[in-house]
């Protein structure tokens, strides 16, 4: 389905869950972190292969998929752009203090864990992704420094804001924009269903006990099998 028509570069915790959900319910099939750990299909090795500076052909991981948000596409933004020149960037963010508090609650506790010995494989590969391109990655082992996390944020926050053009770029603030200014941006009709609120942290909670082992999430749109 590439090319993308929409790069989300906003980093989880920043309500890039619910902009799943809406830009589902708008049209798009949307790539995210969900995918890549509930669908055994989907395509890990590509994000590794970026980050370590190897050629790769992104309509591999994005090939069911128009629209990308969370990490790890987030991570890559910059190289997308290049790729998708047409695509849109939407930089969902919030709060730096409240993002990492939500970190600290919900994905830095999975992230220290070890990998369960009767974890599904894709679930593993995906941890591991994860670690070598986000945590190690583009985070640089610092999310257990709370003070460095959240310089990292507001720095990523004023890059996006530096490096996308203007009339490319829609800065959206998680808790306090809605439907008419995405809608605006992405010249769709405004739908007549409230604003998508889902995977809070205790959502996230649980949505982990059942990707370890192997069941689909909860209170999401399903998942296009890759």
């Amino acid at each position: 389905m590439a090319p993308l028509q929409v790069i989300g570069s906003g980093w989880g915790r920043t309500g890039t869950a619910a902009m799943r959900e809406a830009l589902t319910t708008l049209g798009y099939d949307v790539h995210h972190m969900i995918v890549i750990m509930s669908d055994p299909n989907s395509d890990k090795q590509t994000f590794i292969d970026a980050w370590e500076g190897k050629e790769v052909d992104w309509n591999k991981p994005f090939d069911k998929f128009n629209a990308a948000v969370d990490w790890p596409s987030s991570t890559f933004y910059k190289q997308l752009m290049e790729v998708y020149p047409e695509a849109k960037v939407i930089h969902t963010t919030r709060d730096a203090e409240a993002w990492y508090e939500s970190c600290k609650n919900t994905i830095l506790p999975v992230a220290s864990e070890e990998m369960a010995a009767n974890m599904p494989p894709h679930v593993s590969a995906g941890q591991q992704m994860v670690r070598t391109v986000v945590w190690d990655g583009e985070m640089q082992g610092k999310m257990v420094d709370k003070e460095a996390a959240i310089q990292m944020f507001r720095d990523h926050d004023e890059e996006v804001k530096r490096i996308v053009p203007s009339d490319r770029l829609l800065v959206f603030e998680t808790g306090k924009d809605g439907w008419e200014k995405l809608c605006t941006f992405l010249g769709k009709d405004i739908p007549d269903t409230p604003w998508p609120h889902v995977n809070k942290t205790d959502d996230f909670r649980k949505n982990i006990e059942r990707f370890k082992s192997g069941r689909k999430p909860e209170g999401f749109a399903p998942v296009a099998s890759s």
